[in-house]
């Protein structure tokens, strides 16, 4: 693992010369999502897309759609890949920088864990009205489709200055959370990313006015759709490169014999 989580990386090529309109779409959990920041955007020949909401340790696809380009329009799916992890991570649906690892238990004061009410039931509404009817016993009901799931309880606990400080940041940037369980993380089905609307997180210090360290967080959220904004995230920017590189020619020398591609991935080299 490294920052600022674990993620899929998937290399495109073959597009031809030319500009391309591309979506990338993840298919998981017999779902198929378009990979945030990669829906109708604009490719030349290759590119290299990195997927930070990606299940963990389950089987995933993805399929690149060509809509329009030089070689005309196409769709192309990988091979299964699994995306190993010892972490779950929630996220703020945007900003991936901002990801918190969570664990199923504590291993040591660095950890943020799960707490015993999280993941514990969920809630599934359907809209529904009942109508009496005159000179009938039963009444009528209209049913709309049920929603997905309400009240997922995704309470945690933490034990040090950092991680409550790496929390409150979090929660306190967005509403809109992203939340990747592990598969053994219970038997209730969920999903391998699923974003999250929280209206309202309370966070309780068990014993610090007691020279203690441990504080709970009560993050009880909805499941809704992801947003759909392009968002550009990058891992290196201008500035790192040209603090670590003293000339543009040490830059050259560095990356001599390697492709456009591999500059995007690792534009430091290595």
């Amino acid at each position: 693992m490294d920052a600022p989580c674990d993620r899929a990386g998937i290399t495109i090529t073959g597009l031809g010369v030319g500009e391309s309109v591309v979506t990338v779409w993840q298919l998981a959990d017999g779902a198929r999502n378009p990979v945030p920041g990669y829906r109708r955007v604009a490719l030349n020949d290759a590119a290299y897309v990195v997927d930070y909401y990606c299940p963990l340790q389950r089987n995933v696809q993805y399929e690149v759609e060509v809509l329009s380009g030089p070689l005309g329009a196409s769709r192309t799916t990988s091979a299964p890949v699994i995306l190993p992890s010892t972490t779950g991570w929630l996220q703020d649906a945007l900003v991936p920088q901002s990801s918190v690892p969570l664990v199923g238990q504590r291993r040591d004061n660095n950890d943020i864990y799960l707490r015993s009410p999280a993941l514990a039931a969920l809630e599934r509404e359907a809209d529904m009205s009942i109508y009496r009817i005159m000179g009938a016993k039963k009444p009528m009901a209209l049913i709309g489709e049920r929603m997905a799931e309400r009240g997922l309880d995704t309470s945690v606990a933490t034990r040090s200055a950092e991680q409550n400080a790496r929390l409150k940041k979090l929660v306190d940037d967005t509403a809109q959370l992203v939340f990747r369980p592990l598969p053994e993380w219970g038997d209730m089905g969920l999903e391998g990313a699923m974003h999250l609307a929280n209206g309202k997180v309370t966070r309780l210090p068990v014993n610090v006015q007691f020279g203690g360290n441990l504080t709970w967080w009560d993050i009880v959220s909805d499941v809704v759709a992801a947003p759909a904004i392009r968002v550009l995230t990058a891992i290196f920017t201008y500035g790192d490169v040209a603090m670590l590189m003293s000339t543009y020619q040490q830059k050259q020398d560095l990356m001599a014999g390697r492709t456009y591609l591999d500059d995007l991935k690792n534009p430091i080299g290595g």
